[in-house]
């Protein structure tokens, strides 16, 4: 809301003042609160599955590592945390941010608190926090996703996992710069940047000292860069991009003898001159905002020294000439000790006597130490500024890089079941890159300037334009860069030429080096006798200039616009919808139990199922027209609904030569593979464990077990595919006798943790007391909480055994169970497997257990025996 002028005396500075009260002065409470409340779920919920993976409940983590749970809950609820923590944390700065602007509305350098202590502290210093922070929480969201998703996908060969492979390569990636960004901390200590004057103003210098700490020489001085960048955010959303374009830069070196005694050991003289015509710091609009950045860096042996301090550049007044280093700093930098220090010197007028311009800069630029263009002389005695191909190869390669991925992108929508539209518009911009790919790998650019012309021809393969423009008909040639540089300091640079009546068009492109592109300019300039002018201006891709950043608010002017009049209604709605939606997280998070799927068995109710009716005669011509994948899909299909004509015709199938090994686990024979793993029926079990071993190419033959067991004594890889494949087999009636002792000693002595587990899923399929007598031991005694996880889940529930065999398991689980030395993790999986064997809703109780079963035991177990054989407890 705009203030009403009459309601304040006629005084500029009180008006001033209200304008800041309003527009800055009061920061939003409302903001902070949604924030708050924003994180809140993360919070709850990462604590509450971090809580309920703690506790190991199987219902939850299932053949897991509850391990991995916890690590993942923390993490999220480490995210709300953050989010809560900077949300009451940067209230308070606002807080205090507008106490100072409201104090020293006209000095906006006193805002910063280093700036007001006349210094910049590096912005670099607490970036190792950020880092560790990264790494860590990219670390616990990604590898235990990854832990967990990476096994199954490998024995499945399935290509995904090279996916979550390459994913697992950002936590090292940032872990690798928190090591070094911790190395660079200690070493340089907590450096800083202190000022000769506060501010530093156009058309003065901007001078002082950065003060490390600097064991090492360095042979190749300290490089200097002030450079003014202009930050603008385009788009919204998904589509925000941010860009820092750097609209002027100036560059110099210290040399080694040019360092001094510091306060922290050594300190580096700087001096550079501050144009006239320079734009001042400006941070009022977040969206366009302008800021002079002090860049130092040097080659050291080991970790290499860079930072970055941001520096205050205002008109003000007089304000400059009362902060002086004599009575601020203690130190006199206009001492000739000072002036004399370092491979550079200069006054304040000199300095900015010889500071390149921003809007026309005249400045001699010296051509570059490695130029990518080619400079020569044709016959006619013009001028050839040659640009080849492949000239920028690290941009090139990581384009390459970039394509390919793209294009593999496509590749995937164009053969999976996504819309053709998908595919179709992936397609478009993947020719569009590899346009550009190509325009890089083989595209030159040929810029001939002499004999009242210049021409411009590009070529890709020798197929190319030609321009040609006289000089008369030139009006300028121009440096420009656009908004698709990420970065302030890796800009792409191009060269424009604009002709007099109003036409323009580039003359090169992709020019990485700012002086390079500022030197080629300068020397078409000669060339063609027009005035030097190399400043590099802000374009679009159609030529147009950007228009120039918006100036700092002046002493008594309305800059600062009035915060909106916050909605209360909204408010109010807000917080509904917030308080709302942490009720239902938390109350769906505290029924999880009853409503997961049992332990080891994931949820099928988002698979499309088919329903059949029952299989007849044409159905069974209709399907042998199939290919043989879609007949093993639908015959699965139909017996997972308990088809029995449909079942013998697959049994009959998957276990033919012509079928042995070329069923492939597609993703809907991966789902049917699923439910028919935990199939209601005895037989659809069965048929389970025949595609599993058809699948891999083992037929069910003594043969095979002696190979099998061959393949697990030599091959350390294949051994837990193998002992889980002995399960199937012997369970099938093959080679019993020879492969149980084997499994057995596999179950109980390997050292291999994972073969241990593989061999533990494989005695599921056995069928025999001995084998759940086994299973009960491993569940009992391994030392490997999964494969007592998994060991438990096969006694319970999983397998081929009948429930009167498991029904004879259950006094062995109400022992443990009232056992005072059970651990808390190992009594709730006892219970948990007295509800899937006796399908009894009692609570986690080992009296009301015991009671139960000698009052109903004995009726239970008449209950399975009176039931059909093969019908168990399973989800269909």
């Amino acid at each position: 809301m705009t203030p009403v002028i009459t309601s304040l005396p006629y005084k500029p500075q009180a008006w001033r003042l209200r304008i800041y009260n309003r527009g800055v002065g009061q920061p939003s409470k409302a903001g902070a609160v949604l924030l708050f409340l924003f994180a809140l779920p993360f919070l709850v919920i990462g604590l509450l599955f971090a809580f309920a993976f703690l506790s190991s409940s199987p219902l939850i983590h299932g053949s897991g590592n509850p391990l991995v749970g916890v690590i993942f809950g923390l993490a999220f609820a480490a995210i709300g945390a953050g989010l809560m923590v900077g949300a009451v944390f940067g209230y308070h700065k606002q807080k205090q941010l507008a106490e100072v602007q409201n104090a020293n509305p006209d000095s906006p350098w006193l805002w910063k608190p280093d700036w007001a202590t006349g210094k910049a502290l590096s912005q670099t210093r607490n970036s190792v926090f950020g880092w560790w922070i990264g790494a860590g929480l990219a670390g616990a969201l990604v590898v235990p996703i990854a832990a967990t998703t990476v096994p199954s996908l490998l024995r499945n060969s399935d290509p995904k996992a090279l996916t979550l492979i390459g994913v697992c390569l950002i936590p090292l990636i940032l872990l690798i710069g928190a090591v070094r960004a911790t190395m660079r901390r200690e070493r340089y200590g907590k450096t800083y940047f202190e000022f000769s004057s506060l501010p530093f103003s156009p058309g003065k210098h901007l001078a002082g000292q950065i003060h490390l700490q600097l064991n090492s020489s360095v042979p190749h001085g300290i490089d200097l860069r002030l450079a003014c960048v202009r930050t603008i955010t385009t788009g919204s959303g998904k589509e925000q991009t941010t860009n820092k374009i750097v609209l002027w830069e100036d560059q110099k070196n210290v040399s080694q003898g040019g360092i001094s005694v510091g306060p922290l050991g050594a300190a580096i003289p700087v001096d550079f001159g501050i144009p006239q015509d320079a734009y001042e710091t400006n941070h009022d609009q977040s969206r366009d905002q302008l800021s002079w950045v002090l860049h130092a860096k040097a080659d050291v042996p080991g970790v290499d020294y860079a930072d970055s301090f941001e520096v205050p550049v205002f008109r003000s007044g007089g304000a400059a000439e009362t902060f002086t280093p004599e009575t601020n700093f203690g130190s006199d930098f206009s001492s000739p000790s000072f002036a004399s220090s370092g491979s550079f010197a200069s006054s304040g007028s000199a300095a900015a006597a010889t500071a390149p311009a921003f809007q026309s800069d005249a400045t001699e630029v010296a051509a570059p130490a490695h130029p990518r263009v080619v400079v020569s002389t044709t016959p006619d005695g013009s001028t050839e500024f040659y640009f080849p191909a492949f000239r920028n190869r690290s941009q090139t390669l990581v384009l390459l890089l970039f394509t390919g991925v793209w294009t593999a992108i496509v590749y995937f929508l164009a053969h999976s079941r996504a819309p053709w539209f998908f595919a179709l518009v992936f397609g478009f911009f993947d020719l569009l890159l590899i346009y550009g790919l190509f325009q890089s790998l083989f595209g030159s650019t040929q810029v001939i300037v002499g004999n009242g012309k210049l021409t411009s021809a590009r070529r890709t393969f020798g197929i190319g334009n030609r321009r040609e423009v006289g000089f008369g008909d030139i009006q300028s040639v121009l440096a420009s860069m656009g908004l698709q540089s990420s970065s302030g300091t890796n800009g792409s640079y191009r060269i424009r030429l604009q002709m007099k009546n109003g036409v323009g068009f580039s003359l090169a492109d992709n020019i990485t080096d700012r002086q390079e592109a500022r030197w080629i300019v300068g020397q078409i300039e000669k060339l063609a006798g027009l005035k030097t002018d190399t400043h590099v201006a802000l374009q679009d891709g159609f030529g147009q200039v950007y228009a120039p950043p918006a100036r700092h608010a002046a002493p008594g002017a309305v800059q600062i616009p009035a915060a909106r009049r916050v909605n209360s209604v909204a408010q109010v709605f807000g917080l509904i919808f917030f308080l709302a939606w942490v009720g239902f997280i938390v109350l769906n998070v505290a029924r999880v139990g009853k409503s997961s799927p049992r332990r080891g068995v994931p949820s099928t109710n988002s698979q499309r199922h088919v329903r059949y009716a029952s299989l007849t005669d044409a159905d069974v011509q209709r399907i042998e027209q199939l290919p043989m994948q879609a007949q093993a899909e639908e015959l699965l299909e139909r017996a997972i609904q308990h088809d029995p004509r449909a079942l013998e015709l697959f049994e009959q199938k998957i276990n033919s030569p012509e079928w042995l090994g070329r069923v492939k686990l597609t993703d809907r024979m991966k789902a049917l593979e699923r439910r028919s793993e935990f199939s209601s029926d005895l037989r659809v079990r069965y048929a389970n464990a025949d595609l599993n071993l058809s699948m891999d190419g083992w037929a069910k033959t003594d043969e095979a077990a002696d190979l099998l067991i061959q393949r697990a004594q030599t091959d350390d890889q294949y051994r837990p595919a193998a002992v889980y494949f002995m399960g199937m087999m012997a369970g099938r009636g093959v080679a019993y006798e020879r492969i149980y002792p084997v499994l057995l000693d596999y179950a109980k002595h390997d050292t291999n943790e994972t073969v241990r587990l593989w061999a533990v899923e494989g005695m599921r399929y056995l069928g025999t007391d001995e084998a759940l007598d086994q299973l009960f031991d491993s569940f009992v005694n391994d030392p490997s909480m999964q494969v007592r996880n998994r060991a438990g889940c096969n006694v319970s529930d999983c397998g081929t055994f009948k429930r009167t065999q498991r029904m004879r398991m259950v006094p062995n689980f109400l022992d443990l169970a009232a056992n005072p030395s059970t651990s808390p993790q190992m009594r709730n999986w006892s219970f948990l497997a007295l509800h899937e064997i006796t399908g009894e809703n009692l609570p986690n109780n080992a009296s009301a257990w015991r009671n139960w079963y000698d009052q109903h035991g004995t009726e239970k177990l008449a209950q399975f025996e009176r039931a059909d054989w093969w019908q168990v407890n399973g989800d269909e």
